[in-house]
């Protein structure tokens, strides 16, 4: 079983790192466990989270964070919990295709391993046919092959690795200097494949060619304004700013790109998440999400502001029908001060039931962090805006 255990999981080189936020603090928790050493780091970090959003009708990165514990207890070989998290994960559907094939093929080498072959059958049976029907070569293959051995079925003769393949080997084996140098060895067929190209990517930013792998792909940009390669550069620049916060910038920037280029292919799902991410990155240059997780983690109920929506509608029809009685009463002659003052008199009512809905009361002990809170969130997202300017005029959008 265990090469079949470890090719499984080829085809998440491929995954979205990201997806589009439902509930502001969600999204930044997720993303926050996401960027955890995979493993038993990642593991706990997402353990934690399904604990703090059980619900995934409200979040939809519950589902996800199903996902990635079905991913990572299989990678440490702890089967059962693969098991428990994968069925978990189908129960909840709503997964992207190639995410779902892939956890139907973990429960089927899961079940395999720990010696229930009927359901490792049955489960790569769903995998391989899910994986044929939406276009899914590679899973398909490695369905098919899990099935032959768990049934006992006769090895078909071994066939030559194809390039995928190799190199996805390489890296899975984090042999990531050898997987450069297969790259480099590629024709130019091969090296144009974008799986392959995105392995070698990878590989080089695990290898610590950063500087190397920013020059090429910047190449390419430049002779190529395709939204996957910005995308890849801001990843690199992501990774070298974990030790120089100051290569942040160029991956925002890039981010930003990315997404807007992803708009001009018609592909808004990687729109959105590269403009998310973006705008996550540019909070967290300045510490705003932390600031804000330390403000919800610590901050006081308060009794809600109390609406004013039905008084302030009863005065806004008085207002209506003395304005029109005054109008019918004085078409000729100029309406006298005092009738003006009754009008202004419900004015005022109004205005100031209108502020004191607005405005939090001045015996909150929260009201100054929050407003504080809230002018930073309004100048990051200016600033947000105007990069996004900058950008549309460098790409001529």
């Amino acid at each position: 079983m265990k090469k079949l255990q470890t090719g499984a999981l080829i085809f998440i080189l491929a995954v979205a790192f990201s997806w589009a936020q439902s509930l502001e603090n969600a999204g930044i928790d997720y993303t926050t466990a996401l960027q955890k050493k995979p493993g038993g780091e990642r593991i706990a970090a997402f353990e934690s989270y399904i604990k703090n959003y059980p619900d995934p009708a409200q979040n939809v990165f519950t589902k996800l964070a199903y996902y990635w514990l079905t991913v990572d207890n299989y990678k440490t070989k702890n089967y059962d919990k693969a098991i428990r998290h994968g069925e978990k994960a189908v129960q909840l559907g709503g997964m992207e295709p190639k995410l779902e094939a892939g956890v139907y093929l973990i429960l089927g080498s899961s079940y395999g391993a720990t010696n229930n072959k009927d359901k490792g059958v049955t489960w790569a049976e769903k995998a391989a046919s899910f994986a044929q029907k939406n276009g899914i070569a590679d899973i398909a293959r490695q369905a098919s092959a899990l099935k032959n051995e768990l049934s006992g079925a006769p090895k078909q003769p071994a066939r030559p690795l194809t390039s995928l393949e190799k190199i996805g080997q390489l890296y899975q084996a984090q042999k990531y200097n050898e997987a450069v140098s297969m790259y480099n060895s590629f024709g130019a067929g091969d090296k144009n494949d974008d799986k392959i190209f995105e392995i070698y990517a990878r590989s080089m930013m695990k290898a610590g060619k950063m500087d190397a792998a920013i020059k090429e792909f910047s190449d390419a940009y430049a002779k190529s304004k395709k939204a996957i390669n910005a995308e890849r550069l801001g990843n690199i620049y992501l990774a070298k700013s974990e030790k120089e916060k100051r290569f942040l910038d160029n991956a925002i920037n890039y981010q930003i790109e990315a997404g807007l280029l992803y708009g001009r292919e018609n592909n808004s799902k990687r729109r959105d998440a590269l403009q998310t991410n973006a705008k996550y990155w540019l909070y967290e240059k300045y510490n705003y999400n932390a600031k804000i997780k330390k403000y919800n983690a610590t901050v006081k109920p308060v009794k809600p502001v109390v609406s004013n929506d039905k008084e302030i509608k009863k005065l806004q029809y008085e207002y209506d029908k003395l304005d029109r009685d005054l109008q019918r009463k004085y078409v000729d002659i100029e309406m006298p001060g005092y009738e003006q003052d009754r009008l202004d008199k419900i004015q005022a009512q109004i205005e100031k039931l209108k502020k004191g809905a607005s405005t939090p009361d001045a015996s909150d002990p929260n009201a100054a962090l929050a407003q504080e809170l809230e002018k930073e969130k309004q100048r990051i997202e200016a600033e947000f805006r105007s990069l996004t300017d900058q950008a549309k005029k460098r790409l001529g959008l």
